[in-house]
């Protein structure tokens, strides 16, 4: 007994000498950096952003006293990965690869996360849009392509990769330009679109001059920048052919806003020495880009003028609309349902608490749950010019196997003999309610402190009274979650909202 009462204490020291190291830098020291910076890509790995972050990773090793690691959380067109970052201390060890998708994602989305967040500190490269189209077409100038929308009888097809992505905003700048009547048809991704392509079912693919390599059978029209590609020298300009269109979807690097200047400066010049690397130039020329570095004020300058464009475009195409409809308040929604259904449930049960079982509270909270989040999907309001899927069907299928699973269950536990049924249900009720606090403590505490809690508060509800082996047990797990997470995986498990 007395041993497990110094373990214990050992536990806890060691326990609150992590709470210093990770709130109050108490043994970190103050030379910069002092660890492997994480650089934080929104795609999956072999996309444009993500091979662009590993060859700087790779190159930066000659210039760097600590490695550069690519991490990948892909998900709502880059607002996951924002708001990844956005949920790290701004120290300098979380890195943002940023593009000037996230322009029109962070409008169109319309999302807490803000632009004004982050500290655009590298523009490393810009990859000039590109008109391409099949060799069927005979498509060998731009004017070929205005021929051909003046004498058809429907407007041309012009696909591409989203609506109201960069791709889609330069599909309406030619238009403009080129005084054409044309439609746009999102098929999702770069490869749909180009496999499209490649079966000639459009004029035009919008995409980028890289997306034509190894297809003998697409020709770039012509590209967006104000000179041809060294790699690409046959391809023409749209200045070349008497058009004034300069577009492109460059790449670069972001901090979280409040990164120390010593780490800003540190970051930048790394990056800056990566651009004047040879490798990068074999690099840039390999994948079709030009590379082109500004630091953070230039960087900074050119984003605000393209935020205004952006937004002009936007909604000139329709797409900065609300889209959700008016409706009350969703909490008194979620009031009214859960009181709706757990009526429901005492009125089966002939008004007698002491007959609910644990299933039948399970059933009716997943029963709940899905019709107010049914009630949700209700709301979503897509304009009729736009050509995508309702963004409701994926959460309906699923909305409607759990609330047949729910009533399953809860048939379930009318035919079955409930051996705990003279029990109150209470423990599960607070046992739930722990959980959600737990997941809403965490966001705003942080993991480390809100998880010790948790886990104490659970076991002195299943009657565990030995208090040496609960201490052990919950601050020793958090240990090993900090030697797991953050020192072999190199994830960060959050601090709180209220300690960034």
């Amino acid at each position: 007994m007395n041993l497990s009462k110094y373990i214990a204490g050992f536990v806890i020291i060691i326990y609150l000498a992590l709470l210093g190291y990770l709130y109050f830098g108490i043994g970190k020291g103050k030379t910069y950096p002092s660890k492997p910076i994480s650089i934080i890509v929104h795609s999956k790995p072999g996309s444009s952003i993500d091979f662009m972050a590993r060859k700087v990773a790779e190159i930066a090793r000659k210039y760097s006293d600590v490695a550069f690691v690519v991490e990948n959380r892909s998900g709502t067109q880059g607002l996951v990965a924002m708001q990844h970052v956005l949920d790290m201390k701004a120290d300098g060890y979380t890195l943002l690869g940023v593009t000037k998708s996230f322009l029109s994602t962070v409008m169109v989305n319309k999302s807490k996360v803000s632009l004004d967040d982050f500290q655009f500190i590298a523009h490393m490269v810009f990859d000039p849009e590109a008109l391409i189209a099949n060799n069927e077409r005979n498509f060998h100038s731009l004017a070929d392509i205005v021929q051909d929308a003046k004498n058809g009888d429907t407007p041309q097809v012009w696909i591409g990769p989203g609506t109201g992505s960069r791709d889609h905003l330069m599909a309406l700048k030619s238009w403009e330009t080129l005084e054409i009547n044309a439609r746009w048809i999102d098929y999702k991704s770069a490869p749909q679109s180009i496999l499209a392509l490649l079966r000639n079912e459009a004029s035009v693919y919008v995409g980028n001059p890289a997306d034509i390599k190894g297809k003998n059978d697409l020709d770039i029209v012509s590209i967006a920048s104000n000179k041809r590609l060294k790699s690409l020298p046959d391809v023409p300009t749209f200045k070349e052919q008497g058009y004034d269109i300069n577009e492109s979807m460059w790449r670069g690097f972001a901090f979280k806003k409040g990164v120390p200047d010593e780490a800003v400066r540190y970051v930048t010049k790394v990056l800056q020495d990566v651009v004047n690397d040879e490798e990068w130039e074999d690099y840039c020329d390999e994948t079709y880009v030009f590379s082109n570095f500004l630091e953070q004020a230039e960087f900074t300058k050119q984003i605000k003028k393209e935020i205004e464009e952006t937004n002009f475009y936007l909604n000139e195409a329709g797409l900065l609309v609300s889209y959700k409809k008016a409706g009350p308040n969703i909490f008194l929604v979620l009031l009214i349902i859960l009181a709706g259904i757990f009526f429901v449930i005492l009125v089966f049960s002939k008004f007698k608490i002491s007959n609910i079982s644990y299933d039948q509270i399970i059933a009716g909270s997943i029963f709940s749950i899905s019709l107010f989040f049914y009630y949700q999907t209700s709301l979503f309001l897509i304009p009729d010019s736009l050509n995508i899927t309702s963004p409701s069907l994926i959460p309906r299928i699923w909305i409607v196997i759990l609330l047949l699973l729910s009533v399953l269950l809860f048939i379930n536990s009318k035919k079955k003999k409930d051996v705990r049924k003279h029990h109150s249900p209470r423990y599960v009720l607070i046992i739930i309610v722990l959980m959600i606090g737990y997941l809403f403590a965490m966001q705003w505490v942080g993991y480390y402190l809100t998880t010790p809690i948790f886990i104490l508060a659970s076991m002195y509800l299943l009657k565990y009274r030995k208090v040496p082996f609960m201490l052990i047990n919950a601050f020793g797990f958090v240990i090993f979650s900090y030697l797991i997470f953050n020192k072999l995986l190199h994830i960060d498990l959050p601090l709180g909202w209220w300690f960034i």
